[in-house]
């Protein structure tokens, strides 16, 4: 009888490894998709903030290595309270980019390798972000230059086409053969300054859901904090404020997980995405939620 269940276990497990997808959708010049996303931030010092956005994925050409997609948000929709900064910074950072068009280089599975015109890309917003504060209602304590210098940050080379690769884009596992049982480690020592998750994927016919938690030790979070808070308030925090925060973050007070879900339909592109990041430290919380789905 323990023959029998050893057996089927490692069977069950085989049949589960077995389970392999290759995320590679069907691309053509021409092809368009349409995708909705809704992203919903809450934490324990704002209002909820919702930001709906309507973004189109467009094939225009056929390169040797692969394709150039060109991506653009068409409509941006909002709850987020016209005089709060911190909740426009969502709505705004999605806002700017309302109508440019950036064009993107991906592989022959659909893997987005670089953007081809940040430098256009940033000229736009730039022109957009000088109108769009100008017009805004925001407390005087709020710098529109420093906010301003904060967007800008959003539209680099790096960002843009790591913008593209995040748990909840409809590219994000293009390229990728995944099985149950698949790890990755992700790490991005840019937008995250040095935050690192461990992802461990399971694949159930056109469903795949991943989980990822922090995979860092204490010299880790050392760092990712000092450098999070020398980006933010630089020169503003003594040495022995920071130790304390270190301190306070090594004893495991800084926590961080991530929840996807992805269905993929015939063609190999996204259906729908369901995503929630939580992260918080020293009695905060954050959470963004995604759902996004093909219109």
């Amino acid at each position: 009888m323990k023959r029998f269940f050893l057996v089927s276990t490692l069977l069950l497990v085989a049949l589960m490894m077995g389970a392999q997808t290759k995320v590679a959708p069907k691309m053509k010049k021409g092809m368009k998709k349409v995708y909705v996303t809704e992203c919903t931030i809450t934490s324990d010092f704002s209002q909820p903030v919702t930001v709906t956005e309507e973004t189109v994925y467009e094939v225009v050409d056929e390169t040797d290595d692969g394709y150039i997609l060109d991506v653009y948000v068409t409509d941006v929709k909002t709850n987020a309270d016209k005089n709060d900064a911190e909740s426009r910074m969502l709505s705004f950072a999605t806002e700017m980019l309302k109508d440019v068009h950036t064009k993107y280089a991906t592989d022959k599975d659909g893997k987005v390798i670089t953007v081809l015109d940040a430098e256009d890309v940033e000229n736009k917003v730039d022109g957009i972000l000088d109108n769009m504060l100008d017009k805004a209602s925001l407390p005087d304590s709020t710098s529109k230059s420093e906010l301003k210098d904060e967007l800008k940050k959003q539209v680099s080379k790096q960002q843009l086409t790591e913008s593209l690769q995040i748990s909840a884009s409809p590219l994000a596992l293009n390229g990728k053969t995944i099985s149950t049982g698949t790890e990755e480690d992700y790490y991005n020592p840019n937008a995250f300054k040095g935050l690192n998750l461990k992802r461990i994927y399971t694949v159930n016919g056109n469903k795949i859901s991943s989980s990822a938690n922090l995979n860092m030790n204490s010299k880790d979070i050392s760092n990712l904090v000092s450098g999070v808070i020398d980006a933010m308030a630089p020169g503003e925090i003594d040495d022995d404020a920071l130790s304390g925060l270190n301190s306070l973050f090594e004893k495991g007070n800084l926590k961080c997980s991530e929840e996807n879900t992805y269905t993929l339909g015939k063609d190999g592109w996204m259906k729908d995405i369901n995503s929630e990041m939580k992260a918080s430290a020293m009695g905060m919380s954050i959470a963004m939620k995604y759902k996004v789905t093909l219109k």
